[in-house]
């Protein structure tokens, strides 16, 4: 079974889907593994689902889809853009300082209006996040330029287990 020019334009939102998952697929594959499951088994196996879905979704010759024209999509842009971003300062920032100036910008612009909420999800989900993966899935993740990660107390060795 083919797939058509045709279909692709019918389907943008597969194809988008396909490339993002390629995408992610090259860079977790550069991830050190050792020969073992490594940091970017997750993403891989992840992204490799939603190409096998959006395959299907193009081979598939229904017409239920969404059809992207009768939506505004400024609030997609907006958000593919502060995740653009949050991904770039990565590098600069690191994941725990970068998450903590990410969180609030995404929580506002959700319709988060709680300060409460926004101080406390913005501190307590990447601190969560980094014992998670740093301590208990030993994962690095990216420090920045100057490693606050390291100002962290390491956790003692019965909460891992």
């Amino acid at each position: 079974m083919t797939v058509g020019t045709d279909r692709l334009r019918s389907s943008p939102l597969a194809v988008a889907f396909i490339v993002g998952a390629a995408v992610v697929i090259l860079f977790a594959a550069q991830f050190p593994s050792g020969g073992e499951v490594g940091p970017g088994f997750f993403p891989i196996g992840i992204s490799a689902g939603i190409i096998l879905f959006a395959l299907v979704e193009l081979v598939t010759e229904s017409d239920g889809g969404l059809d992207v024209s009768d939506h505004d999509l400024r609030a997609a842009g907006v958000v593919f853009a502060l995740v653009l971003g949050y991904l770039l300062m990565m590098p600069l920032a690191g994941f725990l300082v970068g998450t903590i100036l990410f969180l609030p910008v995404i929580l506002y612009y959700s319709g988060v209006r709680s300060p409460a909420t926004i101080l406390l999800m913005s501190i307590l989900l990447p601190v969560a996040l980094f014992y998670i993966f740093s301590q208990f899935f030993l994962v690095p993740l990216p420090e920045g330029v100057i490693p606050f990660s390291r100002l962290l107390p390491r956790l003692p060795v019965w909460v891992m287990l």
